[in-house]
């Protein structure tokens, strides 16, 4: 019974060491303004205030590419230029150059109409309407999508005239309709849009919530002495490494879920930015991909992607001397986590390769996305939760090594 009680003793003791010092890594964290505002401030105030700002922006250029179009034409017919000037917003000016003048962006296209046209229609032949357009400018896509659909409503009328006088109707030449129809639900949709841009986001902001406070809480103690009375207490040096990933971690884990916040409240933000008024449809949809079990699987999953950054990042800062050398060394992981985003963001969700629910990072990224979209595959979600733990572990061990070796964790 002595010896039993001596054992909780020591297992009480060793818990509340890594306790106290994760207590006071995170009250050095929450005492740090710069750590605060790089990994929670600044992605609340900028992520929904730049989605918004972009789309806003967006909207705003369309609308006024849109509202005037100067264009020049080359040729004369008196049906076409009725079609293309039917409401005043094309203007039709006279550039020495129509084409140099197109290149620099001073006509939005060019029409340029079949110097025979009313006598291939006479004839019942088909006359030719080019509009010359340049891709490299957006105003100038935008006009060539307005000209072409007021061109084919020409070309519809036309055809309609045309059929009239041989006494048939559309009809009658018309044996094949081809229609679309959206077979995917409301959820799938929102979880197209979430499945997009947000496995990046979180994959991103846990890179960036950890950067700092690893630095700080390594390099940054290495450099003012601290880390060297923190190790000469009679805290152990593993008890040390603990309380300094769960510090971490934490941090990286609130940037990601601060970012996933503000990313959803820019989204839902988006329909009465575009005009649309404040969509509650739109709103539902999006709140309703993320069921409980799902959110389960996903604060999972980023816990362990947040202690595998942490445990990283730890190790690569205990080989910096100076808190701006350990800056430049957390640069890669960056590159990394974007990588990992733009690796499946392109992929629909159910064509992602079984090989990237194994890959580091790639595997988080890959099951948020078909999370998000609606697919919940049991295997993927094994393999990937399991590939991961292998290596949070492993990334622990090594950092474990580095705490071991007093020239790593202590100046000179």
């Amino acid at each position: 019974m002595p010896y039993l009680c001596r054992w909780w003793e020591g297992r009480f003791e060793r818990t509340m060491s890594w306790i106290t010092v994760w207590k006071k890594e995170m009250l050095d964290l929450l005492r740090d303004r710069k750590t605060w505002v790089a990994s929670v401030v600044l992605p609340i105030l900028l992520v929904p205030g730049l989605m918004l700002f972009i789309v806003a922006l967006q909207t705003s250029s369309e609308k006024e590419a849109r509202r005037h179009v100067p264009i020049a034409v080359e040729g004369r017919q008196a049906e076409v230029e009725r079609a293309i000037l039917q409401d005043g917003t094309v203007e039709v000016v006279h550039p020495p150059d129509p084409l140099q003048a197109l290149r620099n962006g001073e006509i939005r296209a060019i029409v340029r109409i079949d110097g025979q046209f009313d006598q291939k229609m006479a004839e019942r032949r088909t006359a030719e309407v080019t509009i010359v357009y340049n891709p490299s400018n957006q105003k100038s896509q935008i006009a060539q999508e307005m000209l072409a659909q007021r061109l084919q409503d020409l070309n519809k009328r036309l055809t309609a005239e045309r059929l009239s006088r041989l006494g048939l109707d559309e009809q009658s030449v018309t044996p094949l309709a081809v229609r679309s129809e959206d077979a995917s639900t409301k959820n799938q949709k929102a979880g197209s849009i979430l499945g997009f841009i947000i496995p990046f986001l979180l994959v991103v902001s846990c890179a960036t919530g950890a950067m700092p406070a690893a630095t700080d809480l390594m390099a940054g103690e290495k450099e003012r002495g601290t880390l060297e009375a923190l190790m000469t207490t009679p805290v152990r040096g593993r008890d040390v490494l603990i309380g300094k990933l769960g510090a971490v971690s934490i941090m990286a884990m609130v940037a990601a879920l601060v970012s996933l916040l503000s990313m959803l409240v820019a989204m839902m933000g988006i329909p009465k930015v575009i005009g649309e008024g404040a969509s509650l449809d739109f709103a539902r949809s999006i709140l309703s991909v993320f069921t409980p079990g799902r959110v389960t699987v996903v604060i999972l999953m980023l816990a362990l992607l947040a202690v595998l950054f942490a445990a990283l990042m730890l190790t690569v800062s205990s080989y910096a001397k100076s808190f701006k050398e350990s800056q430049t060394y957390m640069t890669p992981f960056v590159f990394v986590a974007m990588a990992a985003g733009y690796g499946v963001m392109f992929t629909a969700p159910n064509e992602i390769p079984f090989a990237y629910f194994f890959v580091p990072f790639l595997n988080a990224a890959a099951l948020l996305k078909e999370l998000l979209y609606g697919i919940v595959d049991p295997l993927h979600i094994g393999v990937a939760i399991f590939s991961l733990a292998v290596y949070v572990g492993a990334s622990v061990a090594i950092a474990s090594l580095s705490f071991r070796r007093e020239s790593l964790v202590v100046r000179g």
